[in-house]
């Protein structure tokens, strides 16, 4: 047990640190819980449990921005916490047998997110052009935020995209707003994932304290190194974990 909670431990480190330099941190989290004999669903609850508080800071941090816009963002964000709510109750009443054929799809796909980063707008604004993309806004909100409640790994990343790309400002303008509707999907996902009975809650505290330690420790580090440069060597080693467990 002791070896259990070191790495429940170093899985909260590791996922602060990855989540305070690029998002992310259940791409390393995820592998980490699996390797201690958790079933994969439990895995995955127990990490989305654990790693709830972590978006709530966010959103304190950025509460002047969203403040004028906040009945604005609360209908634009009723899509995605219907969705939040779907995922979760879906991925909570499914097999471990078939999560587990779907998470290398996820892995995949939220290390393309993290690779991509800000230009995850331009695609949306390129594969959804003029109207459209305001047609598809709350569709896509909707798509997300089943995601989010689903796995969520990478998140921020596809809501920076449609949030930036659907109302025209830049990333650093909707961060306030992304970090409110990640906090929000989240906060819809974690009901019905503590309901479960499969939450393990030693886990969950240990990953939740190391990645305490951790986003301090990755904020330190990454405040000093080009974004770019810590977003590619997230999303390789990240790239790295995805094809382990594809091979394992």
């Amino acid at each position: 047990m002791t070896v259990e909670i070191l790495v429940f431990l170093a899985a909260g480190l590791v996922g602060g640190a990855v989540n305070a330099a690029a998002g992310g941190a259940k791409i390393f989290v995820f592998p980490m819980l699996l390797a201690t004999g958790l079933p994969p669903i439990a895995a995955n609850v127990t990490q989305g449990v654990a790693l709830w508080p972590a978006q709530l800071p966010a959103v304190w941090v950025y509460r002047r921005e969203v403040a004028g816009e906040l009945r604005k963002l609360f209908r634009q964000m009723l899509p995605a916490l219907a969705g939040a709510l779907a995922g979760a109750i879906v991925m909570v009443n499914a097999s471990n047998e078939a999560f587990v054929t779907v998470v290398p799809v996820l892995l995949v796909l939220a290390v393309g997110a993290i690779i991509l980063g800000p230009r995850t707008t331009a695609l949306m604004r390129w594969a959804f052009p003029g109207d459209r993309l305001k047609a598809a806004t709350a569709v896509l909100l909707a798509v997300f935020g089943f995601y989010g409640g689903f796995f969520g790994a990478g998140l921020g990343f596809m809501l920076l995209a449609v949030l930036s790309a659907s109302s025209g400002a830049g990333v650093s303008h909707v961060n306030g707003a992304k970090n409110l509707f990640a906090a929000s999907i989240q906060s819809v996902a974690v009901v019905p994932m503590m309901m479960s009975g499969l939450v393990d809650w030693v886990a969950a505290l240990c990953v939740l304290t190391g990645g305490i330690f951790g986003g301090y420790i990755g904020a330190s580090i990454t405040r000093r190194l080009p974004e770019a440069v810590v977003r590619t060597g997230v999303a390789g080693l990240g790239l790295v974990l995805t094809m382990s467990f594809l091979l394992s």
